[in-house]
Parts: C-alpha cells; sequence; structure tokens
C-alpha cells in the first residue's frame, strides 16, 4: 500500500491565507517543502482520504489521474476536508474519457447533507449516479470498489457532529489515518482491539506542532505520542509501525526543519505534501 500525503496543512494553510506572523513569512520567503497545501491522502491510485478545496491543485502538483479514483473518505464537513462543488463536474460535457466512470463519496450524516446541499444547484441528472453518496457511522466496515476494507471510527472534534477517522486495509496491510482529532477515550481503543484491528502505520493529527494540547479536538506531537503508548498497551501496533505526523498549523510556530528535529526522537516522521509512504 502507497500512501502519499498531498496536503499537511490545517485549515489556514501554510503559509496561512490572511496571516503574516513569522513563521508564515519564513514559509513564503523559503517555499518548497514549508509551503503546505490542506490534508488529502492519497492510497495508491484509487482511494483517496478527504476532499479539500485544494484538490485540483493536488492533482496538478502531483500528476496523479483524478479521475482513477473510485472513493473518497470523508472525515467531516469542514471545508478544508469537505468541498462537494467538484463532483458536479464528474462526467460529460465537463470530463471525457474518465478511467473510472464512477466515484463514491463516504462519509457522516453531515457531510451527506453539505454534499446535498453544495451540488443541489449544478449536479446534472445524469452525473449524479456516477457520484453516489454513502452515510457511513462509527464502527461501520465496508469494502470500496478496488477492495479496500474500510472501518470508519469515532473522532474527537466537532461538537454536534460525528466526525470520523479510518483503517485501511489492503493486501494484508492496514494504516490508521487521524487528520482532525483529539485524544480518543479508552474506550475506542478497546474496541479497536476486539475488531482485531493492528496497524502497520497511523498518521495522526499534529496541529499544534511539538506542544501537548491535551483534551480537545486536535493534537500536538506530545499527544501523539500518549495515543502511541494506548495503541502499543491494546496490542494495535507492532515493532515495524511506522508514525507520521501531519495537519500542521502555522500555530505550531515551527517550519518544517524545526519539526523534524524535535520529532527525530519521538520517532515520528513529519509529512509534506507530496511525501510517500509504502507498507
Amino acid at each position: 500500500m502507497k500512501l502519499t500525503f498531498l496536503g499537511t496543512a490545517a485549515a489556514e494553510g501554510l503559509p496561512a491565507v490572511w496571516c503574516n506572523c513569522s513563521v508564515c513569512r519564513k514559509a513564503k520567503e523559503m517555499g518548497g517543502i514549508e509551503f503546505r497545501t490542506r490534508s488529502q491522502i492519497l492510497i495508491d491510485s484509487k482511494l483517496l482520504v478527504d476532499f479539500p478545496m485544494d484538490t485540483y491543485m493536488h492533482m496538478l502538483t502531483h500528476k496523479f489521474d483524478l479521475s482513477a479514483i473510485d472513493s473518497v473518505l470523508i472525515t467531516h464537513a469542514h471545508m478544508d476536508h469537505c468541498y462537494p462543488q467538484e463532483f458536479v463536474l464528474h462526467g460529460e460535457p465537463f470530463a471525457h474519457g474518465m478511467t473510472e466512470p464512477k466515484i463514491t463519496v463516504y462519509g457522516n450524516a453531515t457531510v451527506a447533507e453539505s454534499f446535498e446541499s453544495a451540488t443541489r444547484a449544478e449536479l446534472k441528472p445524469e452525473i449524479a449516479p456516477s457520484v453516489p453518496m454513502k452515510k457511513v457511522e462509527p464502527f461501520d466496515c465496508f469494502t470500496t470498489e478496488s477492495g479496500y476494507k474500510i472501518t470508519a471510527l469515532p473522532a474527537v472534534h466537532t461538537a454536534g457532529e460525528q466526525c470520523l477517522f479510518y483503517a485501511v486495509e489492503h493486501c494484508g496491510k492496514t494504516a490508521l489515518l487521524f487528520n482532525d482529532s483529539g485524544i480518543l477515550p479508552n474506550e475506542t481503543y478497546d474496541k479497536m482491539a476486539k475488531l482485531g484491528l493492528k496497524f502497520d502505520l497511523v498518521s495522526f493529527d499534529c496541529t499544534y506542532g511539538h506542544a501537548k494540547h491535551g483534551k480537545g479536538r486536535h493534537m500536538g506531537a506530545l499527544d501523539a505520542d500518549g495515543e502511541r503508548d494506548k495503541m502499543k498497551e491494546c496490542n494495535l501496533v507492532h515493532n515495524g509501525t511506522k508514525y507520521v505526523l501531519t495537519h500542521f498549523s502555522h500555530n505550531c510556530n515551527l517550519t518544517h526543519s524545526e519539526l523534524c528535529k524535535k520529532e527525530k526522537d519521538y520517532g515520528f516522521t513529519v509529512a509534506y505534501d507530496g511525501m510517500t509512504v509504502e507498507i
């Protein structure tokens, strides 16, 4: 399984869209790896985790066939993870010679509502069947068109919305992909253990950089370190498991290289836009 971290920023991007803080100024000056677009992960060439407004830019920058994707897993309805308007263009006369004729969008009830309201005015009746929206509940298990086994898990994020994160299994390998979530209750880890999940890669929300945020709707690296300990206690990981940090805010107050120096001793890989990891 090959994972490409197409975007690795929090909602405002990095440099942040309206910001002139020191980190954003450094990012503008340094460019390259310091630029972070909104969070999205491509798995092999068939599956996307989240669909932000930067998806089109990701396709251009990383040169992949967006029409080959047959499934999208959306974690929650915030605009940096859920931009449904793009799906109205999934078919003729807007797109010719697509690799896959259908793309299934998975998400919670709030995502489904956002999808319906955002596409109502422009989604043509002849295109609509090629973009089915399927509602997902916590601990639902399902298999995508390309044979990826998905387990939806309850995130700790937005009050009033059942936000999700996902375990993705394919060809004997399993990745656990947090995008937006705070510290999980022990019950969630117990449930994952009962489901028999074991992860070869874990990608953590790291909105707050090298910090301990504590209880809240995001994490820092020191929170992720504690969550990793819980996973070890529940036998959800093994000695070869890879640990990745992503979803960074400029409020980390650290550049990419500065983050890498801090996280090296913790055994975390700091993701950057376009980074690939194979498990």
